[in-house]
């Protein structure tokens, strides 16, 4: 795609890892490397004739022009037009990559063809979104089969062009609610621990009122019962841990949020119809008791929950 030539040789310390996946005619990568040079000049486009549009996040490093002012930095989405013409450098980076077709993107596009070099910065939420999802899908990606990517790709150019277009389209709204959920999903998972985890501190990170982000959880028994359900299940699992066996159950229930042992041992017990003090018995003891395992009374309280 690009003429490349990096700041220093391999004797010099220049490393890259790249991985690629083609998902039908599109391609989702990931680069790790030194700096580079990249061009794309008009006789490279002539010469391949390539036609489509790089969706570019970097996670570490940035992007620079030549005389070394910063076009994209660590999380904006930078977007360029493979049928234009490019001269750029970046610094030690890693980066995710998102190559599309121009007709799967274009017909999407306020400005289809005044997009290239588009710099859209990390704060916006939609970008934000984007990215969380296509670090998300790369990390995932290699236990899909290319049916179930290609698949999950049509949501995820839906919310590309609504991060370029800075506008939601409210035909795509469904698509973008589900991505939207497992992203404040996976937010909640990274922080879970974390005594801020509040309604007001994920309204503040993903930019949602109250009314939304109440709405989204009412299928899974509200917010409130989703993450503590969670921390439970997080305890679920200290309590069988042996490098954990050492910490009373009072101590580990404090480290998941519960700082009345009492109450964390109702709650306990509603979710795995067992105390606290028995799953750590069942784990010393060796029995063959896994999460996969629990009772079919909890089988059907998730069934049940999965289908509203």
């Amino acid at each position: 795609m690009f003429d490349a030539k990096p700041h220093k040789t391999i004797e010099d310390g220049f490393h890259v890892t790249l991985n690629a996946w083609m998902l039908g005619e599109a391609a989702i990568g990931y680069m790790a490397s030194g700096g580079q040079y990249f061009d794309r000049s008009r006789k490279k486009i002539a010469r391949d004739s390539m036609d489509g549009y790089l969706l570019q996040f970097y996670l570490k490093g940035q992007s620079e022009d030549r005389h070394g002012s910063h076009l994209a930095q660590a999380g904006d989405l930078y977007v360029l037009d493979m049928a234009q013409p490019l001269a750029t450098t970046t610094t030690e980076c890693a980066q995710i990559s998102l190559v599309l077709p121009r007709r799967l993107l274009a017909q999407h596009l306020k400005s289809p063809d005044a997009s290239h070099g588009q710099v859209i910065s990390s704060q916006e939420p939609l970008v934000m979104l984007l990215r969380d999802t296509l670090v998300s899908f790369y990390n995932n990606i290699d236990k899909m089969t290319s049916e179930t990517a290609e698949g999950v790709l049509r949501p995820v150019i839906d919310l590309a062009a609504m991060a370029i277009n800075s506008q939601i389209d409210e035909e795509k709204t469904g698509s973008l609610n589900v991505m939207l959920f497992s992203s404040i999903r996976r937010h909640i998972d990274r922080h879970l621990l974390d005594p801020d985890l509040t309604v007001e501190s994920v309204m503040q990170v993903f930019g949602l009122s109250r009314r939304t982000l109440y709405r989204m959880f009412e299928p899974v028994g509200g917010f409130s019962s989703y993450v503590q359900e969670q921390r439970l299940r997080r305890s679920y699992d200290a309590l069988r841990a042996a490098d954990m066996r050492h910490l009373p159950i009072s101590t580990l229930a404090a480290m998941h949020g519960f700082v009345n042992p009492e109450v964390f041992t109702r709650a306990f017990r509603r979710v795995f119809t067992i105390t606290p003090r028995e799953a750590r018995h069942l784990a010393l003891s060796e029995v063959p008791e896994t999460r996969n395992e629990i009772p079919e009374t909890a089988w059907s309280r998730w069934i049940v929950q999965m289908g509203r």
